[in-house]
């Protein structure tokens, strides 16, 4: 299934935004558990990465400092731990992280300790210093938080190679910004707007699929979500098809159609869908129906361009299929030029 271009949404603004140059902040949270982290933690620090690990449930983000090169990772995960506490949670990553390096680096002063914030829960703080992995010097200095709970673990993870005792105070500041917020419930935006990053800034189209179907589930049946809801079903419909998932993808637009009929995306990703699967009649009959439906396109969203599809093309060869194709093609042209 093909990426398209996506509405100027809310939504999509907010989304790319935190991924721009400077950068507005988010509630980066997890999709199976309340909780949320406020990134990024300030101006100077610029996106690296994004993924989701574990089948969809432990979301991982990485920044940059700029200014200092010191590199932090937030991680959100279930807390299937012994214990529901912050201790638990560092033990459960710590332990096997420090077994795994005794195989193969230096490393020394390790040490724990539990620190009370300002605002929020009481930090369980691990540290320690890579001298060397193998033969090679890398001098990094890990310095990590944890909060735990019954449902959820939260982890910074703050470091910086070719360390020096000088960037100590550097180092504690950067473990200072990280806030959990343990009674944040997430809500629909929340999940869409990571599901958007993962969709248009990192390209990872089954987790943002997680994310979307997230968004969807929370957003609520009032009438006044009807364009949000159309932005988000499409959205998982090509996450879900991007990835390969085509069985999805059909479900969530057949889904749609049962309650909103006459939003033509819906239609669109159908024909999609068939023309991945090489059903070439079912396409061409799911794409005059988005065709009559045009007029319905989201506010600063405009019908795709079925001639320049990937998915599409692979029936250019079923002339019956590719003579719709073309006059909707050349209509929608003639019509850009009114």
């Amino acid at each position: 299934m093909s990426f398209r271009k996506f509405p100027i949404t809310i939504l999509l603004l907010a989304a790319v935004a935190a991924c721009a140059q400077q950068p507005k902040t988010f509630n980066f949270v997890a999709p199976n558990a309340n909780g949320r982290v406020i990134l990024p933690p300030g101006n100077d620090w610029k996106p690296q990465s994004i993924i989701l690990l574990d089948d969809g449930t432990r979301p991982v983000i990485a920044f940059m400092n700029e200014a200092s090169h010191i590199e932090m990772s937030v991680i959100l995960f279930r807390n299937d731990t012994s214990a529901p506490t912050s201790e638990s949670c560092r033990e459960a990553v710590i332990d096997p992280i420090l077994n795994n390096l005794a195989n193969s680096a230096v490393v020394k002063n390790i040490a724990k300790a539990t620190r009370p914030q300002a605002k929020g829960p009481a930090l369980a703080v691990q540290s320690y210093f890579i001298e060397r992995v193998g033969d090679t010097p890398i001098r990094q200095q890990n310095l990590f938080g944890f909060y735990g709970d019954r449902s959820i673990c939260a982890e910074v993870h703050v470091s910086k190679a070719l360390y020096v005792s000088a960037d100590a105070p550097q180092l504690e500041s950067a473990l200072k910004l990280f806030r959990f917020e343990p009674g944040y419930v997430p809500v629909s935006n929340d999940y869409s707007t990571i599901g958007t990053i993962f969709f248009a800034a990192a390209k990872n189209f089954a987790s943002a699929a997680v994310y979307y179907q997230r968004a969807l589930d929370t957003l609520g049946s009032s009438a006044a979500n009807t364009n949000t809801r159309r932005f988000l079903v499409d959205q998982l419909s090509m996450s879900y098809g991007i990835a390969g998932d085509l069985a999805d993808s059909r479900k969530v637009n057949e889904d749609a159609i049962a309650k909103d009929p006459d939003y033509p995306l819906y239609y669109y990703d159908l024909a999609c869908a068939d023309a991945e699967e090489g059903k070439a009649n079912a396409a061409r009959v799911h794409l005059q129906q988005a065709y009559d439906r045009r007029a319905n396109v989201l506010p600063g969203e405009t019908f795709p361009d079925p001639g320049a599809d990937d998915s599409l093309l692979k029936l250019k060869d079923n002339t019956q299929f590719w003579d719709l194709v073309t006059q909707i093609s050349a209509s929608e042209k003639k019509d850009s030029t009114k």
